[in-house]
């Protein structure tokens, strides 16, 4: 995995904004209307939530990068270490960030980091909206209520970056991916909405009942006269139809609309003559549903993320399910990563360890091989590798691999290496086990020598004893 965001990319995707050189937060039409389908189309709100989610996973570090380096070197400790644990008050604060800037990054395609200091010194870091962030007067002001005049100004120590992927065309503008996929997003949406008319129409749903007025009725119940009189049948019905409306698991629910005609006088009229219904139920055709899979394809397709989330993993067996899952870390999750890891190292790490360098009067930016000092991140929570481990350990006894490719393979991270300290008592505890073993081994030794010893000296006493029944005379054969 390469490092584009610090290597080879030109185009800046985050700056810090000051009272002399600020934007002023305000979304165009396609953003607003990606944020509405993300609020309103649950297949795009479900791969939003997932890159998110998957995000949150991903773990922060302080990291050295090296000009033709693989990856940053991770440092361990040190003012870059302690910077990084510090942001956003640790792992949860971290997480929730992270989350925040996948969602803003996938939805309108940029968004507001925001640090502020607290009254007990805290340092409070969250992520805004343009819809919460406005210049008023050359001074940042956040909204904090509903209301029109529920706008807080920010104090002047405040730290506010934006961070945005840049347009192919114009680097400046801020692009989402999602943008790509208004297309079947805009399908999809009118697919739903016909889906849910058909399915919610009290007409369409449940037909008419025919009545005869005549012989059907309620005459205790007010009844106008005249044409335009509601008869008090259809009143009684009516009645209970609203209350099906108002809670559409109710068998009030299911009844049809009443309709009353006329049949006349007559006596032999059976009831099956004063009462019918009508179906005028349209059932979902087929054709709309091979249509709605036809557009959550092509959103599938559209989108920056595993065509197979929105699709399912139905025919695979678990070993395909994880390969599609590590090459969707790998080719959506790790770019995403790396560009918010750029953000915080330039709107964060970086002023951060420039005003600490200040004052303790040293070059904090540099790590100890010369190389920049930038934030970086670890997947290792998220990303499913092949199982190595017993090959990993064959390899490492026979010394052709180091300690950071068997920890790896192993699912542990550089932070669980062993300091020099750890070392030092885990070889004196391998010197005791190894005097222990001797020890044993001795014991064991001598343990089974001796009843071999003692046959031995029975042996001897017997012949030297003349009176033994077995001794015999010198010379005797």
């Amino acid at each position: 995995m390469g490092l584009p965001a610090f290597g080879t990319t030109l185009v800046a995707s985050a700056s810090v904004l000051t009272t002399a050189r600020h934007h002023n937060p305000k979304y165009n039409q396609v953003q607003n209307q990606l944020w509405d389908y993300y609020y309103r189309l649950e297949e795009f709100s479900a791969a939003v939530n997932w890159k998110s989610n998957a995000l949150s996973r991903v773990r922060l570090l302080a990291a050295e990068y090296i000009p033709g380096g693989d990856e940053p070197l991770p440092i361990p400790d040190g003012p870059a270490a302690d910077a990084v644990a510090r942001l956003a008050g640790g792992i949860g604060g971290q997480a929730q960030l992270m989350k925040l800037m996948g969602i803003h990054y996938n939805v309108p395609g940029e968004g507001w980091l925001v640090g502020q200091t607290s009254v007990d010194g805290e340092e409070l870091w969250a992520v805004y909206s343009a819809d919460e962030l406005k210049i008023r007067e050359g001074v940042y002001q956040l909204k904090v209520g509903e209301s029109n005049n529920a706008w807080m100004p920010l104090g002047p120590d405040t730290m506010v970056v934006r961070f945005w992927r840049p347009d192919e065309r114009f680097s400046y503008r801020a692009a989402s991916n999602a943008s790509h996929a208004l297309g079947a997003m805009g399908e999809l949406d009118l697919i739903n909405k016909r889906i849910i008319a058909e399915t919610v129409s009290r007409l369409a749903s449940n037909g008419i009942l025919l009545y005869d007025r005549g012989k059907l009725s309620f005459p205790q119940l007010p009844n106008p006269g005249g044409v335009e009189g509601q008869d008090p049948f259809a009143q009684v019905l009516v009645e209970v139809g609203s209350r099906g409306i108002k809670d559409p698991m109710s068998a009030e629910a299911a009844l049809k609309l009443p309709v009353g005609v006329d049949l006349g006088d007559a006596t032999d009229t059976k009831l099956a003559d004063v009462m019918m219904t009508l179906d005028l139920s349209n059932p979902i055709d087929d054709k709309l549903i091979t249509n709605r899979e036809s557009a959550i394809r092509r959103l599938a397709t559209a989108l920056d993320l595993p065509s197979d989330l929105l699709l399912g993993v139905s025919g695979m067996n678990h070993w395909g399910a994880a390969q599609v899952e590590e090459s969707g870390i790998k080719l959506h999750i790790a770019p995403d990563a790396e560009m918010i890891c750029h953000a915080l190292t330039k709107g964060y790490l970086t002023p951060m360890l420039q005003a600490e360098g200040e004052r303790q009067g040293e070059d904090l930016l540099i790590g100890p091989n010369g190389g920049r000092i930038v934030m970086w991140y670890d997947p290792s929570e998220i990303v499913q590798r092949p199982d190595k481990s017993m090959a990993a350990d064959e390899a490492y006894d026979r010394m052709e691999i180091n300690g950071i490719a068997y920890r790896r393979e192993k699912g542990f991270s550089e932070s669980d290496a062993p300091t020099e300290e750890e070392l030092e008592e885990m070889a004196e505890k391998l010197r005791l086990r190894a005097q222990a073993s001797a020890v044993q081994v001795q014991e064991t030794i001598a343990e089974a020598d001796e009843p071999d010893r003692t046959e031995t000296t029975e042996t001897t006493q017997g012949s030297e004893n003349p009176d033994s029944p077995g001794a015999t005379e010198p010379g005797d054969a």
